[in-house]
C-alpha cells in the first residue's frame, strides 16, 4: 500500500530546496526570522562565524540545547565542545568557513552531524543545511549563515511544516534539482542574460570566447528545458539569480 511518507533521500532533497526558499522570503521581506523560527520543529539559527556568535536561534533549538541564546554565546568556543563531537565540530566549522569564503550566494552547504540534546544530553544525528544570509536582509550581518538543522528521526514533520510555510512557492521546490545541476559559470551567464547582455558582451565581461558563451547558453537551455527568455527570467527570479 502506498503512503505519503517521504524517504530519507526525498526528505533531504526537499529540505535543501526549502531553506533556499525560506532565506529568499526573509531577504525579500515576505516573512521574518521570528515568524518562521517558532513554526518549525527543528533548529533554525543565524550564526556569524567571524566573531563567532549566534545572532538568532529559535525556541526549539534553545530548548533542546537547554540554554538561552545569551548563554550559548557566553560559552564562546566551549559551545562546540559542549554540544558536538570533539574533532568533528572543528571539521564542520572549517567546512562552513570555506563555504562562506567561496561567496556564492546561490550555493548551499549541507552535512550530517551528531548533537547533544535533551535532558540526558545524548548524541543524536541531525541533517544541517546552510545558506548565506544575504547582506540586504535588514538587521542581519552579511557574513552570517542561515542554518536549518533537523533531527534525522523527525525530518518528516519538519518538511511538512515548512511546506505549509512555503505555500505558493512550489516552483522552487519543483525545480531545485535542476538548479543544483547548474555550474557557477552558468549561473553567472543567466544573471547577465537577465540584464539584457548579448553573447559578445558576456564574453567580454567574463573574458571568455563567444563560442564558449554559446556553448554555455545551449547547456543552460538544455538543463532548464526552456525555449524562451520569459522562462529563463522566471527561473532567475525564483532562484534569486538577478543582480
Amino acid at each position: 500500500m502506498k503512503t505519503n511518507r517521504l524517504s530519507s533521500g526525498e526528505m533531504k532533497d526537499l529540505a535543501t530546496s526549502q531553506i533556499f526558499s525560506l532565506e529568499n522570503r526573509i531577504a525579500n521581506g515576505k516573512c521574518t526570522l521570528n515568524e518562521i523560527g517558532d513554526f518549525i520543529p527543528g533548529s533554525v539559527m543565524v550564526q556569524n562565524l567571524k566573531i563567532p556568535q549566534v545572532t538568532y536561534m529559535n525556541t526549539w533549538g534553545c530548548e533542546n540545547l537547554g540554554h538561552s541564546m545569551d548563554e550559548i554565546n557566553a560559552l564562546g568556543d566551549e559551545y562546540y565542545d559542549k554540544f558536538f563531537v570533539p574533532g568533528e565540530s572543528e571539521r564542520l566549522l572549517n567546512g562552513m568557513k570555506n563555504y562562506l569564503q567561496r561567496g556564492d550566494q546561490s550555493e548551499l552547504y549541507s552535512f550530517f552531524q551528531q548533537v547533544k540534546t535533551g535532558p540526558k544530553s545524548e548524541y543524536g544525528w541531525f541533517y544541517t543545511i546552510c545558506k548565506h544570509m544575504r547582506g540586504n536582509v535588514k538587521n542581519q550581518d552579511p557574513t552570517g549563515l542561515f542554518l536549518l538543522s533537523t533531527p534525522m528521526s523527525g525530518m518528516n514533520p519538519v518538511v511538512t511544516k515548512v511546506n505549509k510555510l512555503l505555500d505558493g512557492n512550489e516552483f522552487v521546490v519543483k525545480h531545485y534539482r535542476v538548479f543544483a545541476l547548474l555550474t557557477k559559470r552558468e549561473k553567472e551567464i543567466i544573471s547577465l542574460l537577465t540584464e539584457g547582455k548579448s553573447s559578445p558582451e558576456i564574453a567580454d565581461q567574463l573574458f571568455i570566447s563567444k563560442h564558449t558563451v554559446s556553448t554555455h547558453r545551449k547547456n543552460i537551455a538544455s538543463k532548464l528545458n526552456i525555449t524562451s527568455f520569459a522562462e529563463l527570467l522566471k527561473f532567475a527570479i525564483a532562484f534569486d539569480l538577478i543582480r
